[in-house]
């Protein structure tokens, strides 16, 4: 088998900063403009060609979908850290949260791409499934209820993401996500 040469890993290396530089401008367009901002928009901010986006992203719900397997990475890698103690649970819906409230835009895109793509509803699964593995701790001593199942955890995601699709600037979704983690916190409370 051949070695690659200098000029093909250059390549790779390019495409993958290519892929950051899409992925970050697609963050900062879908907070600025919306879900529905123009691919040819991204391209720009991104510094890239709208072959190379098209290349890299065929629609807007492929870029949602990427960009919710980075906040699946921070979720995952928060869940890795826990020790399955009092408030791990509550430290992964404030991960959730704060994603929503810096990245507004992204609420939007998660919604839409949610109604279409049969992957954004599997990876939703999981992180319903990692807020029940957090849960779990509280939940057997008492402090949450004990009926607390995968499925509210998934409604739970889309209350978030939901509440959270007004917010024009991030003081406003912070103070919609104060109100919203009050209630789904004193939902989940064992009384």
């Amino acid at each position: 088998m051949n070695k690659p040469t200098r000029k093909m890993r250059t390549l790779r290396a390019d495409a993958a900063r290519n892929r950051t530089a899409i992925l970050k401008a697609a963050s900062r367009m879908f907070d600025e403009h919306g879900f529905d901002v123009p691919m040819s928009t991204i391209a720009e901010a991104a510094g890239v060609g709208r072959t190379t986006l098209l290349r890299n992203f065929p629609t807007r719900m492929d870029i949602a979908t990427a960009l919710f397997e980075q906040v699946l990475v921070d979720i995952r890698a928060l869940v890795a850290r826990q020790k399955g103690e009092p408030g791990d649970f509550e430290e992964i819906l404030d991960l959730k949260l704060d994603f929503y409230i810096r990245h507004g835009g992204m609420a939007q895109a998660f919604h839409k791409a949610s109604a279409y793509s049969k992957d954004f509803e599997d990876e939703r699964n999981e992180v319903a499934n990692l807020f029940l593995q957090a849960a779990l701790p509280e939940m057997e001593s008492g402090a949450l209820r004990p009926d607390l199942t995968l499925e509210i955890f998934v409604i739970m995601q889309k209350a978030m993401s939901g509440a959270l699709l007004g917010g024009e600037s991030a003081a406003q979704r912070r103070e919609t996500a104060r109100i919203l983690k009050v209630l789904m916190l004193d939902g989940v409370r064992n009384r």
